[in-house]
């Protein structure tokens, strides 16, 4: 059975009871005032006064039901208790006839103010639309979050953005400024209307509506978290809504005057969280930049050793190279001094060897003669010719030594 609070039509003529009890909002039962003691005072006006009839809440029994009931109401939000909404059937032949119930009604509401108030009631009910067990509360909250997207698909701000509406990252993507933009645009003639139909305050209730049902579906479909949400709110909604240049004294009052302290309060904490957060992380970075400064000086210092030692290991290349350039010099100059020697000591061999053989030959001349003197009994003759080849070869090896550098 729903919740929407009904309003009460006027009191009629009749006998006056005593006043029913009517709900508070805290749950508790209040008595309604009454006319009685007024109106007894006055001489012959009736005694009895009629008594104020509550109209009666509809009973919802199937989703059906519940979208008309929706479409009707003029209430800002849906009240339908769980546990009701746990008792609707809920089934896959249904969604063609709940479709088209849909699409029948969606006329009558050029605002979005029904799309609103299911997709609203949906996430109020804090339950992960993933879940779809049977029996489960989110298997109906699925099946009025989906008609909810039938409902904007028939509307001209999001018609043509229907597969976007369905699939959150299916391109181009869906900005919620561009949502803003498109509900500014709709007119009485895109909606069908005539001009005195669709006022300024529709069209501001609708782009308002477009926000909040762009915003809550992509909160459903956990492609938002809280602080997108917010942010999207804030860029397309309250920042056009905020006086401009609020002064310190004008900002308090009007925060001061708010009565929508749990808005304020959730959004606050929101902020709040968020500034806590990039706090951390604010400290995260400056920890890691000032270990990186270390690390960086620490590294220039290495950087400085590595470049002192190259420049000293260049310089000992350079050093290396020079005595390798002079070594090879000395080396080529070496080369050409043995090649000049070599030919310098071939021509001192054959002149030596030229003179040896001429010396030896001749003092074999002498030691043949004096051999055959002393053979013919001449030992005086023989005597002469050894004398003289002695002499002859002793001076051979002075003249050998001289030229060796006195090294016999």
């Amino acid at each position: 059975m729903s919740n929407e609070t009904i309003p009460e039509p006027s009191a009629e003529s009749g006998p006056s009871y005593p006043a029913p009890a009517t709900a508070t909002g805290d749950g508790t039962a209040s008595a309604a005032p009454t006319d009685a003691a007024p109106a007894a005072s006055v001489a012959g006006e009736d005694p009895y006064r009629a008594k104020s009839r509550a109209k009666p809440k509809p009973i919802i029994t199937s989703i059906e039901e519940l979208l008309t009931f929706a479409y009707e109401s003029k209430a800002r939000l849906l009240e339908f208790s769980k546990e009701d909404l746990k008792k609707l059937a809920i089934t896959d032949e249904g969604i063609a006839s709940q479709g088209a119930l849909v699409e029948s009604l969606a006329p009558t509401d050029p605002t979005l103010s029904t799309p609103f108030k299911l997709l609203q009631y949906a996430a109020r009910q804090g339950v992960p639309l993933k879940r779809t067990e049977d029996g489960d509360l989110a298997r109906a909250l699925n099946r009025l979050v989906h008609l909810a997207v039938v409902a904007l698909g028939h509307s001209p701000v999001f018609r043509v953005w229907v597969n976007q509406l369905v699939d959150p990252r299916k391109d181009p993507q869906l900005p919620a400024e561009h949502v803003r933009a498109e509900a500014w645009r709709v007119g009485p003639d895109e909606l069908g209307l005539a001009p005195e139909q669709f006022k300024a305050a529709d069209r501001q209730r609708l782009v308002r509506n477009a926000i909040a049902c762009y915003g809550l579906l992509r909160v459903l479909q956990r492609e938002w978290t809280l602080d997108q949400f917010i942010d999207a709110w804030y860029g397309s909604v309250w920042r056009y809504e905020a006086p401009e240049a609020a002064g310190l004294e004008r900002a308090a009052g009007q925060v001061g005057a708010s009565s929508d302290l749990d808005v304020l309060g959730i959004v606050g904490g929101n902020y709040l969280t968020r500034i806590a957060r990039l706090d951390r992380q604010v400290t995260q970075l400056e920890s890691e930049a000032g270990a990186a400064r270390n690390r960086e000086t620490r590294l220039r210092a290495e950087l400085s050793t590595v470049e002192e030692r190259e420049q000293s290991a260049m310089a000992r290349a350079d050093a290396f190279s020079a005595d390798v350039v002079r070594l090879q010099k000395e080396l080529a100059a070496e080369r050409d001094n043995r090649v000049v020697d070599k030919s310098h000591m071939a021509d001192d061999y054959e002149t030596l060897r030229t003179r040896i053989i001429r010396r030896l030959g001749g003092e074999i001349d002498l030691l043949t003669d004096g051999l055959h003197a002393l053979r013919n009994g001449a030992p005086n003759v023989a005597e002469e010719f050894l004398d003289r080849s002695l002499l002859a070869l002793t001076r051979e090896v002075e003249q050998l030594k001289d030229a060796s550098g006195g090294f016999a």
